[in-house]
């Protein structure tokens, strides 16, 4: 009976089948590839490229749970990173850079994620509206004010050398190698640390008891003001640590480089299942979104179609995941 009600449960859940078209996607990008797909080099590669995305996407789940949307994180991640190596290379550091840079550019998107979250809690204004005028504002002070330039050959001989730790390679039938970059692990840990914060804390629990009723939330006792404040300015810090391990991996430092990211990563959540409505979504979910979205955008080469239909892949693919999930919230509310 108890394994009837949870197949049951599972199967009325957005992340089953969710997972079964990654997987049945999978199988039939490794036929269309003859095999191509399924080999070292390729799998590398894709959970490389997972990195940014995944970890910029758990930090995003929490705030669409709490029924909000964040657009500025990436203007917060460049802007924090551009400082940051601004200040490095002024200062003249080279090998003792590293934990110095994750640590300035983690206080600088802590102090911008505050912003957020004090206009946002204690205004009571719409998330995301202040983070798009944040984000502009975050974007103009990066080129404007303070013109922060690219930096490409001149990085901190420190970061450079962080960016190149790996955790073992492969090597493909012609020789070519593929490195599993060192980054794999932080971002590993923060996935459980999301789903125990989601899971096992009441920090977690009043996220969804917000999203799912922020009125009744704050009659239960809960802490919104505080709570959305604590929220966002995670965010923030958390921007500023994946915008710095973006620059290690990169070995390069670009203010524009992350524009556009909150396209790619909100729209990944929501087909992850995470409700547009708040107080709904799940770690397992949004991971397994990420690894479908990246799949889709890395994979076209394999089956000898043109890169620019890039952008129209993932649009089907995130359309049809928003209209599944706000339908299902819809009846959920009826």
């Amino acid at each position: 009976m108890n394994a009837k009600k949870m197949l049951n449960k599972l199967t009325h859940r957005t992340e089953f089948y969710l997972f079964i078209t990654f997987i049945v996607l999978c199988f039939v990008i490794q036929f269309a590839s003859d095999g191509r797909l399924f080999v070292p080099n390729t799998v590398v590669t894709m959970l490389r490229a997972m990195v940014i995305l995944g970890m910029f996407a758990l930090v995003n789940l929490m705030v669409v749970i709490s029924g909000g949307f964040d657009l500025s994180f990436p203007a917060i991640a460049a802007l924090a990173y551009s400082a940051t190596v601004a200040i490095l290379l002024r200062m003249s550091w080279s090998t003792e850079t590293v934990w110095a840079a994750f640590v300035i550019s983690g206080v600088i998107g802590l102090v911008l994620g505050m912003l957020n979250g004090f206009l946002i809690s204690y205004f009571k204004l719409n998330a995301m509206i202040v983070t798009l005028g944040t984000q502009t504002l975050f974007l103009g002070i990066t080129l404007g004010p303070f013109q922060f330039p690219e930096v490409t050959s001149t990085l901190p001989r420190g970061l450079v050398t962080f960016g190149e730790l790996y955790l073992f390679e492969v090597f493909n039938a012609q020789g070519h190698r593929a490195t599993m970059t060192a980054a794999f692990i932080p971002f590993v840990l923060l996935a459980v640390v999301v789903w125990f914060v989601l899971n096992r804390t009441m920090f977690g629990r009043s996220l969804y008891a917000i999203g799912g009723n922020e009125a009744s939330a704050e009659r239960a006792g809960i802490n919104v003001k505080m709570t959305k404040f604590i929220l966002y300015s995670l965010v923030g810090f958390t921007a500023g640590l994946i915008g710095m391990l973006r620059v290690t991996m990169a070995r390069q430092s670009i203010p524009m480089g992350l524009i556009g990211w909150d396209l790619m990563v909100i729209p990944a959540v929501i087909l992850g299942g995470a409700s547009i409505y708040g107080g709904v979504g799940t770690v397992f979910g949004t991971l397994t979104a990420v690894a479908l979205v990246t799949v889709v955008t890395n994979s076209l080469l394999l089956v000898g179609i043109n890169t620019y239909w890039q952008d129209f892949f993932y649009g089907l693919v995130v359309i049809v995941g928003i209209t599944v999930s706000a339908v299902q919230a819809r009846r959920k509310r009826i």
